[in-house]
């Protein structure tokens, strides 16, 4: 029926595409959305992990001095005091939540961290809808789209089961609400100007990450001013409409740069060992670290995913050429942009570090680029029919990668949690004048571990006592650092004591998942030659069916 002006003079509302009125292709999502959802109850289980425990232990000591509260404030005003210029007040504030709501209980954090992971896809799902809704024509399926390819983020572990991954879920969220904030249509009113501070504020407060945002949305602005979506508008309206619309952002953007430079004597560093490249081809160094998060989360069959998603993105991309030439204003005022956001993204932690270790951490540095990863492919989908069907293998393909990295952490986390609850045990056999030490590996799989988190792992709120002035765990890289600690004598500071003698030195236990507990591994004289002592534990640990440390 074809659409004709009312009696009144009202012009009826269009009737949809049929290619827009679900199909097969939405019932293909919908398959994949409950399969995701699936694949994430099933990979909740298990403990803490690596700096999650360090986190709770300042948490849970501001607990026991009852300064939580303030504690969370000064979150806002102080530095952090662990050595680094990270400022993410906001996400410390929900940590906090987390801790009176769920305590230890790691499986309720993580829930939080997953509920975030999920609006972030239906935040993503919206704003695709905005911006397409009346312009392309399959702007339903382009947001289901969007939506999903960015809950199908193929390295997801690193993101939402560890709660480092907490700082990037939160930077996303609100900036996918400050770009909500954006009406391409018309000028912003005095509400939605102070929205859209807001939610910059909250991202800014979430992760350093999001400083190109504002430079993205003005990409976005004058974009769709240049190519009309403002009717007719000129180059120079472009660019007063552009700063009408984001100027308050960029002020907001360098009062927290200020802000940062009064806290930590730097605009932009977050680490203090992180340096600029020298040259292009650093660049190129420290972004090959991708090709070990690619490798350490899809898995054994990491090439064959790797090489069928390529191909079917090439296929998305043919389809959109092949199809009609006239793709309409709104896409091209969008692609673009979109296309930068994901390029800045992609280099920008390449700018101050190496993007991954060799055991392929460092996924969650690249989650914002995925963002704007997403929002281009639903541009892609939304206008070709024929792009439909391979968006949804592609979406198919990265769930298998997704679940193969959940896996791994929820595995990861599992193991910990017998470690946690076989401390207990261990520390029952070493006396209270001697020590002993706990050799933990780093990372299982592409799951960190022990990292920096060793002297949490033993006492509270973990552990019902604190097991530390008997015992600590350790790394596979730490047997010089200890062997000079008990050399010393710097164990009596961990016991507290005026004095320790390293004859007692009980020795060195490593994890048996087998039998899930802690095993002997090597005895205490060994621990004066560090490179015996290290040699000893590479020889025996598998003889004593303990986790690889190494």
């Amino acid at each position: 029926m074809r659409n004709e002006e009312s009696a009144t003079g009202t012009a009826a509302a269009p009737s949809l595409p049929r290619s827009d009125r679900g199909g097969a292709a939405f019932v293909a999502l919908a398959l994949l959305a409950l399969a995701a959802v699936a694949i994430w109850i099933a990979n909740l289980g298990g403990t803490f992990l690596s700096d999650d425990f360090a986190h709770l232990a300042v948490i849970h000591g501001a607990h026991e001095r009852s300064a939580l509260g303030a504690w969370v404030v000064a979150r806002f005003f102080e530095p952090l005091g662990n050595g680094t210029f990270a400022y993410r007040p906001l996400a410390f504030a929900t940590y906090a939540l987390d801790w009176t709501f769920y305590g230890t209980d790691a499986v309720g954090w993580r829930v939080t961290s997953v509920l975030l992971f999920a609006a972030n896809a239906l935040a993503a799902g919206l704003l695709v809808h905005r911006w397409l809704a009346a312009h392309a024509p399959q702007p339903r399926f382009a947001a289901a789209f969007g939506g999903l390819l960015l809950a199908a983020y193929p390295f997801a572990g690193e993101i939402s089961y560890w709660l480092v991954g907490r700082f990037d879920l939160l930077a996303c969220l609100f900036s996918l609400l400050f770009l909500l904030s954006l009406p391409l249509h018309r000028p912003s009113t005095t509400r939605e100007h102070a929205l859209r501070l807001a939610f910059l504020a909250c991202a800014l407060w979430s992760k350093e990450s999001v400083l190109p945002l504002p430079a993205i949305a003005t990409l976005i602005v004058f974009s769709a001013a240049a190519t009309g979506i403002h009717a007719g508008a000129a180059m120079s309206k472009a660019a007063r409409t552009t700063v009408r619309e984001l100027a308050p952002s960029w002020l907001l953007l360098g009062a927290y740069l200020v802000w940062r430079y009064a806290l930590f004597g730097s605009f932009l560093k977050v680490y203090r060992e992180s340096t600029p490249p020298r040259a292009l081809e650093d660049v190129w160094i420290r972004l090959s670290g991708l090709r070990d998060i690619v490798l350490a989360n899809a898995g054994a069959h990491a090439h064959a995913l790797t090489l069928a998603a390529a191909a079917l993105i090439a296929g998305i991309v043919v389809a959109n050429l092949r199809g009609p030439r006239d793709a309409g204003d709104r896409r091209r005022a969008l692609v673009p942009p979109l296309v930068a956001g994901v390029a800045l993204y992609i280099v920008a932690p390449a700018l101050s570090f190496p993007v991954s270790s060799a055991s392929g951490e460092g996924a969650r540095h690249f989650y914002m680029a995925w963002l704007y990863v997403s929002l281009l492919g639903a541009m892609l989908v939304g206008w070709s029919r024929g792009a439909r069907p391979l968006g949804v293998a592609l979406l198919a393909l990265l769930l298998v990668a997704q679940a193969n990295s959940l896996r791994q952490w929820h595995s990861a986390g599992s193991v910990m949690a017998d470690v946690v609850a076989g401390v207990g045990r261990v520390a029952t056999t070493v006396p209270e004048d001697r020590y002993a030490l706990l050799l933990l590996p780093d990372h299982i799989g592409v799951a960190l571990f022990a990292r920096t988190a060793q002297a949490s792992i033993v006492g509270p709120p973990m552990q019902s006592r604190d097991y530390l002035p008997r015992m600590a765990p350790m790394l596979g890289i730490d047997f010089g650092h200890w062997s000079t600690l008990i050399a010393d004598g710097e164990v009596a500071r961990l016991k507290s004591a005026a004095a320790f003698d390293p004859v007692n030195f009980v020795g060195l236990f490593c994890w048996n998942p087998a039998r899930r507990s802690f095993v002997p591994l090597t005895d205490g004289s060994l621990a004066r030659e560090p490179a015996r002592w290290e040699a000893a534990a590479r020889a025996n640990f598998a003889p004593a069916g303990c986790v690889e440390p190494f």
